[in-house]
């Protein structure tokens, strides 16, 4: 299994950093999300489901990316 981290402050980061991380063709099957309240959560599900990558997540008082703690992130 290979894993790859995405961090952004909105959909479009998001959109973006995934783009990036499979242009040397890694293909991501599910994704272990932490997203602020405040993040547009259906947009990013949209753009999870539109790549087939099965989603499990959280909202959570601060988010959790490669052992830094965010807010209002994904």
């Amino acid at each position: 299994m290979q894993a790859k981290s995405i961090k952004g402050r909105n959909a479009d980061d998001i959109a973006i950093r995934l783009q990036e991380i499979m242009a040397d063709g890694f293909t991501p099957t599910l994704a272990i999300i932490f997203l602020s309240i405040k993040q547009d959560r259906d947009s990013i599900i949209k753009l999870l489901n539109d790549h087939n990558i099965s989603i499990f997540g959280a909202t959570s008082a601060g988010e959790f990316i490669d052992g830094e703690v965010e807010e209002e992130s994904t």
